[in-house]
Parts: structure tokens; sequence; C-alpha cells
């Protein structure tokens, strides 16, 4: 989703952006394949339990299936996994654990990319988030290079100075083994680093992968689609065509929200499911890869014909998240309140109070 850059940093929220988060238009879908609509009929009363969907061929030589996957947080929230929420401080995080009753695992947080220095040398937002102030992981969402910059310079490794500042600042401020969301959403055209160039992209995103680990060996790399965008922005290239290879991804990712239609029955929960961007293809991958799965992003929505005050939204993601807690490296809801954006606020302020009221039913201390 559209959160984007970065306004001055103050409380409530994470409010880093240049922008509101206003979604694009109208999302490209593309079939999911005959087997995977076969595994889908099979598999729709699951849930998602085991997957379902074929999910895309192998771009790279990967581990056995069922490969234990090597970055999934530790648990306090008591939900049987690892379970987040997004703050530009340590106080707005602890704030939704105050909310739900229970501790909170990961703070999703998003830099400023107004410039090379805001992206990877400032002290906010990873610096304000110690050990001390908050326990849990972090997550960084970050864009692949600042709006001057562009794909094929940083595929020719242009940029690998600046990547490797990055390493440092996490090092510096005892976040190593943060969670690192490079060039996020990739497939939606509403970030300026979104994909033109498949193999250029991939090769810019291996680039700052490396030169990450060169200064932050401990970093878990994520590779984060948007859903309900099956193919890549202004093309019919397959979503997938931007995977990077197995060497240079920790976590496979998707940030999902309730629109494209939203879900409100069963049927078109798991055709959404099944989709090459969706749910239950992404889990199936990253099994396959031996790849932890994360759901950094997550949330009902009011904005592009969204389902609004969704309580069986929430009721299908906890059965995913359940179904998949074996890999499961974490997942965050995105508590938005802004006018023109998701609206998706289920706390300070309470705008879709029936699915308040099941997420606590669910995810709060008695979940």
């Amino acid at each position: 989703m559209r959160r984007c850059g970065w306004a001055p940093p103050r409380r409530g929220r994470r409010s880093g952006s240049v922008g509101t988060r206003g979604r694009r238009g109208a999302a490209a879908r593309g079939p999911v394949g005959v087997l995977a609509a076969a595994l889908a009929v099979l598999l729709a009363l699951a849930a998602c339990s085991s997957g379902g969907s074929k999910g895309p061929a192998s771009p790279t030589a990967s581990p056995p299936a069922g490969a234990a996957p090597a970055s999934r947080a530790p648990a306090q929230s008591g939900l049987g996994w690892a379970s987040g929420a997004n703050g530009n401080f340590p106080a707005d995080v602890n704030a939704w654990a105050t909310f739900t009753g229970r501790p909170v695992d990961v703070a999703v947080v998003f830099t400023n990319r107004a410039d090379w220095p805001s992206i990877t040398t400032a002290s906010w937002p990873v610096g304000a988030f110690t050990r001390a102030a908050f326990p849990g992981q972090l997550s960084v969402a970050q864009p692949l290079y600042p709006q001057d910059g562009n794909e094929q310079a940083c595929a020719r490794g242009e940029y690998d100075g600046h990547w490797a500042d990055f390493g440092r600042t996490l090092t510096k401020n005892g976040r190593g083994d943060a969670y690192v969301r490079l060039g996020w959403e990739f497939n939606g055209a509403w970030f300026w680093w979104y994909v033109r160039d498949p193999r250029a992209w991939k090769s810019c995103f291996q680039h700052a992968v490396t030169a990450i680990r060169s200064t932050a060996p401990h970093a878990r790399i994520e590779w984060t689609m948007t859903a309900h965008q099956d193919t890549l922005p202004h093309s019919d290239t397959d979503v997938w065509a931007a995977y990077p290879g197995d060497a240079y991804v920790d976590v496979v990712s998707v940030d999902s929200y309730d629109f494209y239609p939203p879900s409100t029955s069963q049927e078109t929960w798991d055709r959404q499911c099944h989709q090459r961007s969706g749910l239950c293809t992404i889990a199936d991958f990253a099994r396959a890869h031996g790849k932890a799965l994360a759901v950094p992003e997550w949330g009902v929505a009011h904005s592009n014909s969204g389902g609004g005050d969704n309580p069986f939204l929430v009721e299908k993601m906890h059965d995913f998240f359940t179904a998949n807690k074996d890999i499961l490296a974490y997942e965050a809801y995105y508590n938005n309140a802004e006018a023109g954006n998701v609206r998706s606020s289920l706390h300070n302020p309470d705008l879709n109070p029936n699915s308040t009221r099941r997420y606590l039913d669910l995810f709060g201390r008695g979940g």
C-alpha cells in the first residue's frame, strides 16, 4: 500500500510519508493457472491451511520443500507467531500493545526517503528503536534508491556504497538483525522504484543486498510484493519475474489489504488467495524454497472499493496465520486513519468498530 515517504515525525501512527497512503488504479489480475485453480477448489475449506496454489515456477534452484525457514522473529505475543504494529516511535508501537493487551513482537517503520542520507544514515527511525525503548524486532521498509535515482544505475552497482552505509547504521544502533523490506510493493506503479526492466531491477536488488550484508551480515532481507497485482507495472509480465533469487532473499512477504474486490465471502477470499500475488501462492512459494513468510502490512480498507468495516477479512487473516504459523516470520496490522488513505484504523481512532471487536477477540490477549 502506498504509505509513502515522510512528513516530520510526530507521535501517533507512522507518519513517515511524503504523501498519503493512497492506492493505485485498477489492479491487474492474471490467471492463476489450471492446476492452481484445481487446488483452490480442493483446499477452499482449509483456508490455505497448507497453501493451495501451484505457485510460480522456481526462478533459481531451491532448497527441499519443507526446509526450515531461517528468519523468524521470536514471539512474545502469545498468538503462536510474531505479531507486529506500525509506528514512528516506540511509544506508538507500545500503544498498540496496550490496546491489544499483549506484547508487540515487531515494529514496522518507514524511512524518510527524500535523499540518500535520509534513507541510509539518518538516526531516525532506526536510532529511535533502541532495545531499551522497544525490545522486539525491527522491520524497515526501504526504497531501492531516492526519487532522483534510477534502476539502471542501481543495477550497475553505483549505489552499493550507500547500502553499505545503511548496514553500518543498523549495526551501530544494535539493529543488525532487522528485517529490511527492500523495494517493497515493487509490482505497483505508485512508488518510483517499481520494476521497469526485470533483469535490471533484480540486479539492483542483488547489489543492495550484497552491500547491506557486507556491513550487517545478520540483516534479514525481505522481498515484498503487494497483493492483487499479478503483473508488473505497465506490462503483462508475471510478478514473479522480479524474484531476485534465493541467495538474496530471507523472507518472502506480501502487503495485503481488503480490496480489488474485498473479501466478503469464502469464494472471494479463496479466489484472491490463489492469485499469482495472493497469500496462498506466496505461502506455497516460501515453503518450496525453504523461506520464511511475512505479511508486514494488512488491514481492512475503505479506499479503492474496499470492504470497509469487514470483520470477515480479520477472521480469514487469522485463519491464514494460524495455518501457516510454522513458516510465519511475522505479520503486522497497518493502523491508518488518514483521509484518502485505507482508513484501516482500529485504535486511536476506532474507525471500524466491528472489525476492532473481531480483531481483539482473535488477536488480543485472550485470542
